[in-house]
Formats: structure tokens, C-alpha cells, sequence
């Protein structure tokens, strides 16, 4: 059984062969193809009443309706313009008092009404007409009329159903314009989610009504929502404006009429302020499948969106967290038996209403450590321990995904409000998810399972779920893509039915989930590695790039042919000339399913080296290589690329976009992101890399013109210029060092970020000239002020102080301090969906309401710490400070291969650096790295006048760059250790670190302190014992000698032993 609601796609695509040869006969023997157009248009633009008009109009939707050719030539003739004159038209508003009823979607449309509505069909008529219709469209500003229609609590609900429908046409359409359009979703979205629109949207979705025409409204609204709403800032704005609240109430509906609301759940809403937020049952017409698709889009991996989800007023309200009471105690028995013999993750006292409604799921453990998931890490700092691939692990021992290392997690952010409160147990909603993907059909429970792998990866279900997530979603999202693969069209008709796109949905959508699912959970990639998952994405990766048969697109006959790239071109109104035909819905279909595709290879070989090398085998390098083009051709090896090159058997750039398409933006992040992945194998980084060819068209993507491109190519990059890459060579040739000092002065924090990160990588083990020339590439200037200077947060002060200075349009004289009060309560909580709810506003009545202060809590923190821009961009500036700081370090590590030549090819980079950016200079910017720091304040002031300062206290990461930079410096010859003891001041602040409670820090200062007190020979002694005397008086042997006999970490008490040891012979000979 098909879904309600499934997404369509625009009627010339999806029209049978058999109904366009009809189309065909009809156009040659039709008279107006050959003859005068008919008085339909003269009629419409000289009516002098509403009747006649409406009789026009009516004609007309009779003579265009289904036939693509007659709306062809309706366009030519100009009919666009006088049908947007009628919507734009004077006319007089029902005044609804803001608000939807009943009875106004009963009331019979009057005359002006029924002309609009009929406008309205019209042009939803014409943009179904495909992208070629976007032009003119867009020409008559097509989009304004209609969305003035829009707003229900102004219009009638018919026209506003009639209006969504025609931007649901609209973004058909646009989904399948040339990649270079101006006309595509992204433009289209920013055209509609204005505030004014929004609020529209968040009123049609938060209207009780319970009426057909109310029902279909809600369907229309989340589905726009669900196709357009594919980017940060669109997201942001229907979380922000009350939209996602109002998506979560009418999930809540769904909840009620299911009939799986919490038992007490009104008494506990009740006692909790939550009066009212038990939703009525969801609407019989109302679509689970869309509402559900437009949450997903709205929250997508957003923490904080995730968390507004959960913490709506009527999620709460509904599904509150109620402990249960059994009358006998033979149910707690049962599950705390089966928890104690691991056939079960839960025990009784975690144990939630919604959790009876799922199966007994096994523990696992797993047979790997953290320690063991990658050969090598690919992005790490200096040293081979330290995995810096955006993976970090927290206390409990669980992968968290981040966009940088610098990222804040989420028990940081807890932990930084301070309120233990905070832990509150998992929300019921995950449970019920679950039960709703275990008995729905199609694709509801695939969209149920798409919120879930979003909260889980938000981290807002519990670590026990994981083995319901490996047992129970995993295999069904693998069985379906497997059952779904032989039905993907392949070499077939370009023309497609409603049946296939559905299935083309549920494909790229198991994907996208079992991406999100697997990324961050060792334990979900082994389940989906055991339900073969690499030969089923494989096999979907290849099908992508099976070559298209052009052969069976149908050509429709013209009298008058002409060249589809010269329909726009010729000359007369815009509104009467097609536009560009835009993209096969096949070669659309196929960029989507490669971005997935390569999205669910990278994320489930980011830990194993048995799941890279799987890959490998199973023949998928060349189409993930091919991936790397935006004009790709035939997928194959290096070697037979440069045969075909050679005996001329190449296609053109025509022939091979007919067969294979274009890749867009979206498939070469993807691919180079999977690049990223694999090379982090050593194995893989010397051979099925270099036999695929990977290094030109890597390099070919960092001068790509999309600067997210470059991002992600600059990322790639990094594995394949270490020392141990064959590729290394090959990108030194092509000047691969000049491409990234170009990117590392990049006004793009992310760019610069991943090309500091490269070059770190390319100067390990090159020989002195080489780390010369690229310091040389560089500017030792720019490489100061990357290291020293706040260079987001100094950007972010100067443009937040130049919108401050300057002044604003108004008379009332009020001065900064109201701005910067302003700009505060701009961020405050009072724009958030609970404080729209009818919560207590007192603080005494807050404080019975435990779970409402706790929601609360978890927003702000997450809003602070997803949104605030102040936080962003120290963020961005402590992490480039960190590859900085390790670019210096490798610049003073050994390449040579004896001791003799690594100590003197460290001593000469240090003579070099000290000349370049001075000795004393480089001194001091370390020694700044290890004090407290105070930044600009953004906040309000106080009554006193005095602004709560910004203090930074010096990061782990950062303390532990700068002591490594300080061993390499210790580990030359003699003078270059009395530099470094020398500096007392350094020193000192060094002290300070010992009880760090970061490993790594208190590892790196017991390796300085044996550096420093080394000797080299008999000639050295008396300077070692002197070193080792200062290091006395400064505190240090006695700090040493606490770390070797107390600190919990093994690696740390040996290493500071033999710190210990050295400081105390060379001491006693002093």
C-alpha cells in the first residue's frame, strides 16, 4: 500500500509515454497551433466584471490543464501577466481577528473569491509545467501574488489551499532547474520563509479546526516545509518563529489519537503549569508522514533544535516522565531478571511507560576498544596518539560527534550551568519513536526512524538504546534498501510514475538515516556491517552511475523546432519565454542517491579498518573517484582513464552529461568527505587510493569557485600529504604547498582552519628547505598573527561595535546601553516556545515546576552554545591557534634518519624560526597561551555602568601545543635548553599545570622536564645540573616526584619516574 501524500513530481516528467503521443496528435491537428489565439485571452483582459472574468479563466483552465503544450504557447501568447494582475488586484480582506474557524472554511466563496481562486489554480497549473516554466514565472513575479494569499487568518482557507499548492508546484519544479539556476530551492525557500510568511505557516499548523479543508492545509504547509527546508538559516527561522513548536503539537495529536498518552499525563501537566497542553486527536485527513518529514527537516542535526523538539509544551505535556507503579512486584522482577542475564538493556528503575510497547532488546559488548578504531589518525596533532577526525570521547565512554573538536558537547554544556538537575531521564518520546517504526508501514516508520537518528545523535537518548537501534532499525532500513535496489530504474525510460518516485524516497531516506545512525556508534556500524552493508550501498553507489539511455526519452514534434538553450535567449518579454528545460528527474534522482550513498560509506568506515578495506574490495573506489568530478563519465581505474584519454575514446562534456549528468555541490563534499574517511587507513592512503587516481581531481576541487568546496577538499587533502603518502609527490608537483598558504589566508575560518591542519601535515618530515620555503609561502607575519591574535573574536568586536556606533533611525535620543539591552533580550528566552505556553511566571511557581526550569536550562545552554556568535568564534580561534602552535612543532621536528642529522636539522629550524619571528617574540606568545585571558565583553552592564567581562582560561589543547613546542626546542643542543630555562616567567606558568586534568598536558611537561635537564656528553654536565637546580627552586622536582607516585594514569607516573630521576642525579652533581 503507496502513502497518502507522496511526494510528486512535476507532470511533464510524469506523464506516460502513451498520454504525450495523444498531446502530440492533438497540437498538429489543433488550430490554435497554426491559427489567431483564441478571444480566451482578450476576454480575460477586457472583462469588465468578475462573471466574465471568471468564465475566461475557467476556459482557460479547461484548454491547459494536462495538455504541456498548450501551456507552451498560453506562455508565448503572455497570459501569466494578466493572471498575476488579477491576484494583485485591490480587494477588499476578511478580518478573521487573527484568528481560523469552522465555519469560515464553510462559507461559500464570493465572486471576487472564486476569480482568485481560479488565478490561483492557473499558475499552480503552470509551474507544474516543470522548470522550463520558472523563468516566466518568475519574470511576472509570480511568487509575491501567491504568497499573498497565504495568510489563513486574512484569506479564505480555499485560497490559501489553492496558494500552497501553487508554491508545492513551484518547488517541484525548482528541484529539478540546472544546477546554476537562480531559480532553485535554496532562492525559493529565502523567497518564502520571510517573517510574515511564517507566521502564516505557524498559524495554519496550529489552528484546532478539525475540517477537511483545515486538515489538507496543515498537509499542504508541512510538506513545503519539509521539500524547501534544507539550510541553516531557513531552519533556524521556523524553530525560532514557533513553527517547529506547532509541527510538535501536531505530533502530539498523532500521540492522542493512537492512544499511547501517559496514563496521569493531565494530572502532571496540570501540577506542572502544562494546562491545556494535552493536544485534541489529530485531524483523520491530517498526514502523520508529512508532519513527521517536516520535523525532520526543520531539526535535522541541530542539538538545539532537537532539544526544542522534545521540550515542546505539548511533547511534555503529553509524554511526561510519570514513574510507574505495578500492584505487583513480579513485572520489576521479571525485567531486572532478564537485565541481569543481558537479554535486556533496561532495568526496572529505568524503566518508562513507553518502554512495555517495545521487546526486550540483548546487551552487547563490544570486543573493541576505543583505542583500537583507527590505524592512525588522520587529522590528529602532532603526535600518532591523538585523534583530531572530529570524533572525541566522553566520560561515559561514547563517541560524540562534532563539527570541530572545539565543539562544546553536550555534557559540557550541562556541566558548565552547573545544575545536576539537568540529567533528566530520556525523553518518552524515544521510545515511542521507536514503537512507531516497528508497526507503521512505508514510509512513516522510515520517517520516524529519520527524527530518531536525529535525537540520537543529538544526544538525547540513552546509551541502552544503542542495541535497540543495532536489532531493530539497522536490519530493517538494510532489508528495505536491499528489496528496493532491483527496482531502481537503471538503463530504463527517463519518464517516471508516482510508484517510482515513492521508491526513490524511501531509498535516499534509509540512506540519510542509516548515515546518521551509524556515525558516531561502533556498535550500529558492526550491526549494519553484519547486514551487509557494504555490498548493498556498494551495489546502489554503482547503480548510480549506470549509464542512462537516451534512446527512450520521447521528442515531442514541433512545426517550429528550436534549440532548448535558446529558449530564454531569444528576444521578447521574459514572461513569454521558457526558460532552460532543467535537470532529467532520473539524473536527479542519481546526484541524490550518490550524496547519500557516499554519506552511508563514510560514516560507517570511520572507525574500522575491516570496514575500509571491505569497501575497497568490493570495487566501489572508482565511482567514489568519479564522484570527485561535477561532469562525470565512466566510472574506472587511473590506468584505464589515461588508456581512453589516449586512443581518443573519451566522451564529449555532451555525450557525457546525457549518460551520467552533473554532480552538484552536495555530491563532492560528500565525496571528499569520504576520501577523508578512508584515508585515515595507511594501507588504503599507499594503494586503492593511488591506483584509483585520487590525488588530480582532490587538487582539482581546492580552486573549485564554492568556497564550501574548498572546505571540504582542503579537509581531504590533509591525509594525502603525509609523509608516508605515495601521494605526496604527485600534489608537490601540482604545488599543492602554494594552494594551501593561499587558503591558510583565507578570510574563512573553516578554510583556514583545514589548511593550517594540511600544511601541519605536509611539513612533518620534509627537509629543511622545504619547512623553509613553506614558512617563507606563508609569511612569518600571518603565521604570528594565526598563532597570537583572536582573529574571529577581534572581527566579530569591530563589526558588533561599528552596528553599536552607528546610529539608529530614531528620535528618543536613548543611548548604548539600551542597544546592548536590546540586542540581550534579543536573545533572551522569551521568543522560545515555552515561554509561549501558559507556564507559571512567578518564581514562586516556578519552583514546583522542576521539569519546566529544567527545559528551560537545557535551551538557553544549547542556544548559547549552537547560536551565539561570540562563542563561535573563539571557538574558531582557539582551534586555529592549536594548528598553528603544531605547525611550528613539526617545523622543529626531525626528517632526517640518523639522531645526528635529526638534532642538527632541529637546531637549524629553530635558528631560522627565531630569526624569522623573533626569539624573544615567540617566547612571549607561548608564555600568552598559558594566562588567563580577558576578552571583549558583549553582555549588558550592570547598574553600576561596568560590563561582565569574557575570561578564557588557557585551554588543554593549547597548554599542551605550546609545552611540545617547548620539548622540541629543549631537545636541541645545549644553548637552546638555557634559552628555554631562562625563561622564568614561562616557567612558572608551566608550574601551574601539573595538576591539569588533562592527560596529555601532564604527559607533555614530564617529557619537557627530561629535556631540559638532559645532557649531551661530559661538556654539558655543569649546565644540566644547572637547569636541573632552577627547575628545583621553581617547585617543579617536588611536583615531579607527586606525579610519579600519585597520578592515576600509568603512562604519566613512568614518564614522570624517569623525569624524576634525571632532575635528581643531575641536581646531586650540582
Amino acid at each position: 500500500m503507496r502513502r497518502k501524500g507522496a511526494k510528486a513530481w512535476p507532470t511533464r516528467l510524469r506523464t506516460p509515454t502513451r498520454h504525450l503521443t495523444t498531446t502530440v496528435w492533438q497540437r498538429t491537428h489543433d488550430p490554435m497551433a497554426l491559427a489567431d489565439p483564441p478571444p480566451i485571452l482578450a476576454q480575460l483582459t477586457s472583462a469588465r466584471s468578475c462573471a466574465e472574468q471568471i468564465a475566461a479563466l475557467k476556459a482557460l483552465k479547461n484548454d491547459v490543464i494536462g495538455h504541456i503544450q498548450k501551456k507552451e504557447q498560453w506562455v508565448e501568447l503572455g497570459v501569466l501577466e494578466p493572471l498575476v494582475r488579477v491576484l494583485d488586484a485591490d480587494r477588499p480582506q476578511t478580518q478573521l481577528n487573527g484568528k481560523l474557524s469552522r465555519g469560515e472554511a464553510q462559507r461559500a466563496l464570493g465572486e471576487e473569491e472564486q476569480l482568485r481562486l481560479h488565478a490561483l489554480e492557473l499558475l499552480a497549473a503552470f509551474a507544474s509545467g516543470g522548470p522550463p516554466f520558472l523563468f516566466p514565472l518568475h519574470a511576472v513575479d509570480a511568487l509575491s501574488v501567491i504568497l499573498s494569499s497565504v495568510d489563513p487568518t486574512e484569506t479564505h482557507p480555499k485560497l490559501v489551499l489553492a496558494a500552497l499548492r501553487a508554491l508545492l508546484n513551484l518547488s517541484e519544479a525548482s528541484l529539478l532547474a540546472a544546477p546554476l539556476s537562480p531559480y532553485d530551492t535554496t532562492s525559493l525557500a529565502t523567497g518564502i520563509f520571510t517573517p510574515r510568511n511564517l507566521e502564516a505557516l505557524r498559524a495554519i499548523l496550529s489552528s484546532s479546526d478539525d475540517s477537511l479543508v483545515q486538515a489538507s492545509l496543515v498537509n499542504a504547509a508541512a510538506s513545503l516545509i519539509a521539500r524547501l527546508c534544507k539550510d541553516e538559516q531557513h531552519q533556524v527561522a521556523l524553530a525560532d518563529t514557533g513553527v517547529l513548536d506547532a509541527l510538535a503539537t501536531q505530533l502530539a495529536g498523532f500521540i492522542v489519537a493512537k492512544g499511547h498518552v501517559i496514563p496521569g499525563a493531565d494530572v502532571a501537566a496540570q501540577n506542572e503549569g502544562l494546562s491545556g497542553g494535552i493536544p485534541n486527536a489529530a485531524s483523520p485527513g491530517t498526514s502523520l508522514l508529512t508532519i513527521m518529514d517536516a520535523i525532520s527537516a526543520v531539526i535535522a542535526d541541530s542539538r538545539l533544535r532537537a532539544c526544542m523538539l522534545i521540550h515542546s509544551p505539548a511533547i511534555l505535556s503529553t509524554l511526561p516522565h510519570i514513574k510507574l507503579d505495578t500492584p505487583s512486584q513480579d513485572v520489576p522482577a521479571i525485567w531486572n531478571s532478564l537485565y541481569a542475564q543481558g537479554l535486556s538493556t533496561y532495568q526496572w528503575q529505568n524503566f518508562g511507560a513507553m518502554d512495555f510497547l517495545l521487546p526486550a532488546v540483548p546487551g552487547h559488548h563490544t570486543r573493541f576498544s576505543a583505542s583500537q578504531i583507527s590505524s592512525f589518525p588522520p587529522l590528529g596533532t602532532s603526535h600518532s596518539g591523538e585523534n583530531l577526525s572530529g570524533y572525541q570521547q566522553n566520560p561515559s565512554g561514547r563517541l560524540d560527534v562534532e563539527t570541530s573538536k572545539w565543539g562544546t558537547s553536550f555534557l559540557d554544556i550541562l556541566n558548565q550551568i552547573g545544575d545536576r538537575s539537568l540529567e533528566e531521564p530520556e525523553s518518552p518520546l524515544i521510545p515511542w519513536l521507536f514503537t512507531l517504526v516497528r508497526e507503521s508501514e512505508e514510509l512513516e516508520r522510515f520517517m520516524a526512524a529519520s527524527i530518531l537518528s536525529s535525537l540520537y545523535k543529538a544526544g538525547f537518548a540513552s546509551r541502552s538504546r544503542e542495541p535497540a537501534l543495532a536489532m531493530l532499525i539497522v536490519p530493517l532500513l538494510l532489508h528495505t534498501l536491499y528489496i528496493l535496489g532491483p527496482e531502481i530504474p537503471q538503463n530504463g525510460s527517463t519518464w517516471i510514475d508516482s510508484e517510482a518516485a515513492e521508491d526513490w524516497d524511501r531509498t535516499q531516506l534509509t540512506l540519510t538515516v542509516l548515515a546518521r545512525l551509524v556515525t558516531d556508534s561502533e556498535l550500529v556500524q558492526k550491526a549494519a556491517f553484519e547486514c551487509d552493508a557494504v555490498k548493498v550501498i556498494g551495489k546502489l553507489l554503482k547503480d548510480s552511475y549506470e549509464p542512462l539511455n537516451t534512446r527512450s526519452q520521447p521528442k515531442t514534434w514541433s512545426p517550429c523546432p528550436q534549440d532548448d538553450s535558446a529558449m530564454a535567449a531569444e528576444g521578447g518579454p521574459g514572461h513569454r519565454v521558457l526558460g532552460p528545460p532543467g535537470q532529467l528527474a532520473l539524473h536527479a534522482y542519481r546526484a541524490k542517491l550518490r550524496e547519500s550513498a557516499l554519506k552511508a560509506v563514510a560514516a560507517i568506515v570511520s572507525f574500522k579498518e575491516e570496514y575500509r578495506k571491505a569497501f575497497v574490495e568490493e570495487d566501489v573506489m572508482p565511482y567514489i573517484v568519479e564522484s570527485l568530478t561535477e561532469h562525470p563519465t565512466k566510472p574506472s581505474k587511473s590506468k584505464d582513464r589515461a588508456k581512453s584519454s589516449k586512443d581518443g575514446s573519451e566522451l564529449t562534456a555532451a555525450q557525457a552529461e546525457a549518460l551520467y549528468g552533473n554532480n552538484p555541490i552536495s555530491v563532492l563534499i560528500a565525496a571528499c568527505h569520504t576520501i577523508r574517511m578512508l584515508s585515515r587507513s595507511v594501507s588504503i592512503l599507499r594503494t586503492a587510493l593511488v591506483d584509483a587516481g585520487v590525488a588530480q581531481p582532490i587538487f582539482n576541487l581546492l580552486r573549485h569557485p564554492e568556497l564550501e568546496v574548498q572546505v571540504a577538499a582542503t579537509g581531504a587533502i590533509c591525509n594525502l600529504v603525509l609523509d608516508v603518502s605515495p601521494m605526496k609527490e604527485r600534489l608537490v608537483e601540482l604545488g599543492i604547498m602554494k594552494v594551501l598558504c593561499e587558503h591558510a589566508h583565507s578570510q574563512h575560518a573553516p578554510l583556514r582552519l583545514n589548511a593550517l591542519w594540511a600544511l601541519k601535515h605536509f611539513v612533518d618530515g620534509v627537509g629543511a628547505e622545504t619547512k623553509k620555503a613553506c614558512v617563507d609561502e606563508l609569511e612569518p607575519g600571518w603565521l604570528v598573527r594565526l598563532i597570537c591574535d583572536d582573529t574571529e573574536d577581534e572581527a566579530l568586536y569591530a563589526r558588533m561595535k561599528s552596528e553599536r556606533q552607528t546610529p539608529a533611525p530614531r528620535g528618543d535620543g536613548m543611548d548604548e546601553d539600551v542597544e546592548m539591552d536590546q540586542e540581550e533580550e534579543a536573545r533572551s528566552w522569551d521568543s522560545s516556545s515555552l515561554h509561549r505556553a501558559s507556564f507559571p511566571k512567578t518564581s514562586h511557581e516556578r519552583t514546583k515546576t522542576l521539569r519546566v526550569r529544567q527545559a528551560e536550562s537545557r535551551l538557553a545552554a544549547l542556544r548559547e552554545a549552537e547560536l551565539n556568535p561570540v562563542r563561535r568564534a573563539r571557538s574558531d580561534d582557539l582551534a586555529i591557534q592549536e594548528q598553528g602552535l603544531d605547525f611550528i612543532r613539526n617545523l622543529l621536528g626531525p626528517a632526517g634518519s640518523s639522531n645526528m642529522d635529526a638534532q642538527q636539522e632541529t637546531t637549524e629550524m629553530i635558528d631560522y624560526l627565531f630569526s624569522e619571528l623573533g626569539q624573544d617574540r615567540l617566547f612571549g606568545i607561548l608564555a600568552s597561551k598559558l594566562r588567563v585571558k580577558v576578552l571583549h565583553p558583549f553582555g549588558r552592564r550592570t547598574a553600576a555602568g561596568i560590563q561582565n567581562s569574557r575570561v578564557l582560561y588557557p585551554q588543554p589543547k593549547i597548554v599542551e601545543a605550546v609545552m611540545y613546542v617547548l620539548v622540541h626546542i629543549a631537545a636541541s643542543v645545549p644553548r637552546h635548553r638555557q634559552l628555554v630555562i631562562a625563561q622564568t616567567d614561562l616557567l612558572k606558568l608551566l608550574s601551574n599545570h601539573f595538576t591539569n586534568k588533562d592527560k596529555n598536558v601532564r604527559l607533555a611537561l614530564c617529557h619537557l622536564m627530561a629535556n631540559l635537564t638532559w645532557r649531551d656528553g661530559t661538556t654539558d654536565t655543569q649546565s644540566s645540573s644547572q637547569r636541573a637546580h632552577e627547575l628545583k627552586r621553581l617547585g617543579m622536582l617536588s611536583k615531579i616526584e607527586k606525579l610519579a607516585a600519585d597520578d592515576a594514569e600509568l603512562d604519566v607516573r613512568e614518564r614522570a619516574k624517569s623525569a624524576k630521576w634525571q632532575i635528581s642525579q643531575s641536581n646531586n652533581e650540582y
